[in-house]
C-alpha cells in the first residue's frame, strides 16, 4: 500500500495520457483535487495500481474544509464513481472501489486496472505537470482548462524544439466555444458571457498567480456571435508553484526549507555523500561536515557545482525528502 503525504510532497507530478485530458467530462473542483491527488501518489516506477492510502486530514486541508468529518470526501469519491467517461469507445471509471474504513483516519482507492496503459509506463502523447498547480486552483472548469492548454502548450514545444533546437516562448492555438462547452460539459445555463467572465478571465488571473503557465485571448465572432477565441499560452515562471522551475527557484527553496535553527546550532543534512554530509550554515552557504568531523567550506565554484548536482537530483525526483 502506498501512503503519501501530499502536504509534504508538493513536487508530487501528476502524469496523464492526453486521452485522460481531452475525453468528455468534468467534475467539480473538490473531485478534482481528490483524484489529483491519488493519480499523484502513482509511482514513476510502478508497473501495476495498488491500494492507495491518503490522509483525510491533508485531503480536506487543500479543499478548505473546516470539518474533520469523512463526508467531503464520501461525496468526492461518489463523484469520481459516478461520472465515467468515453476513451477510443470504451466507457471508464476512475476507481475500481474506495474504502473508508479499512485504516483509521485515512481513505483507501484503487485506480480502474484498465486505466493503465493512460497512467502507467507512458513513453508517448502524454502530460506531465505538478500536482500543486491543480491544487492551488478554484472553480470547477479552471482545473480542466489548465491541463489541456498546457497539453497544447507542451506538444506545439516538443515539435518546435525538434525543428529548431529550441525551446519556444508562446503558442498561439484556436479553441472553439462550441467545443468547449461540449467536451467540458458546461451548463446550459452558461451563456457566452457567463464563459468569458466565470470561466476565461478567472482562469486567467489564477493561471498567472499560481501556476507555470499565463495565457491571454481574443474573440472570434461570426455577426455578432463569438464562435471561438485565439489563446496565447506562455511560461509563467513568477507565478509557478514549482519550486524546481529553475536552478535559482531550487536554491531558494532550499535555503527557506534547511536554513538552520541558530538558537539551537542545529543544521540541517541536506544529502549525505561518501565524504561525508553536505549542510547549509546561518548565512544559507553550503559546508561539508567529513565523515572524521572536520568541517570544510565550499568557495563560490565548488558551491555552485554542487547547487546544480542537487539540482539534477531534484529534478529525478532523488530529494524527495527536501519538498
Amino acid at each position: 500500500m502506498n501512503i503519501i503525504d501530499v502536504q509534504k510532497n508538493k513536487n508530487n507530478k501528476i502524469v496523464k495520457a492526453n486521452q485522460l485530458i481531452e475525453c468528455k467530462g468534468n467534475l467539480s473542483q473538490n473531485a478534482q483535487k481528490l483524484l489529483a491527488m491519488l493519480i499523484g501518489m502513482l509511482r514513476t516506477d510502478d508497473t501495476e495500481f495498488q491500494e492507495y492510502a491518503m490522509n483525510i486530514k491533508d485531503f480536506l486541508s487543500h479543499i478548505n474544509s473546516k470539518s474533520n468529518n469523512t463526508e467531503a470526501i464520501k461525496e468526492c469519491s461518489e463523484e469520481l464513481m459516478r461520472n465515467p467517461f468515453w476513451i477510443d469507445g470504451k466507457l471508464f471509471n476512475w476507481c475500481s472501489y474506495v474504502d473508508i474504513e479499512k485504516m483509521e483516519g485515512y481513505i483507501i482507492m484503487e485506480v480502474h486496472k484498465y486505466l493503465k496503459p493512460y497512467l502507467l509506463e507512458l513513453k508517448s502523447n502524454f502530460t506531465e505537470y505538478h500536482i500543486v498547480n491543480i491544487l492551488s486552483l478554484n472553480g470547477d472548469y479552471t482545473p480542466r482548462l489548465y491541463e489541456y492548454f498546457l497539453m497544447r502548450f507542451n506538444e506545439y514545444k516538443a515539435q518546435y524544439k525538434k525543428q529548431h533546437k529550441k525551446t519556444p516562448k508562446s503558442f498561439t492555438f484556436e479553441i472553439e466555444i462550441d467545443w468547449l462547452r461540449d467536451t467540458f460539459k458546461i451548463s446550459d445555463g452558461y451563456r457566452y458571457n457567463d464563459i468569458k467572465r466565470q470561466i476565461i478571465e478567472k482562469a486567467i488571473k489564477q493561471f498567472k498567480a499560481k501556476t507555470d503557465i499565463k495565457f491571454t485571448y481574443e474573440e472570434q465572432k461570426l455577426g455578432k456571435k463569438v464562435v471561438r477565441l485565439i489563446i496565447k499560452v506562455e511560461n509563467n515562471n513568477k507565478g509557478s508553484n514549482n519550486v524546481l522551475i529553475s536552478l535559482q527557484s531550487f536554491i531558494k527553496h532550499i535555503r527557506h526549507t534547511c536554513k538552520p535553527d541558530v538558537s539551537n546550532e542545529v543544521y540541517p543534512t541536506i544529502i549525505t555523500t561518501i565524504e561525508g554530509n553536505i549542510k547549509i550554515d546561518s548565512k544559507c552557504n553550503l559546508y561539508l561536515i567529513t565523515k572524521d568531523n572536520k568541517t570544510k567550506n565550499y568557495n563560490a565554484k565548488e558551491s555552485q557545482k554542487i547547487w546544480e548536482w542537487l539540482y539534477s537530483l531534484a529534478k529525478d525526483n532523488k530529494l524527495n525528502k527536501l519538498f
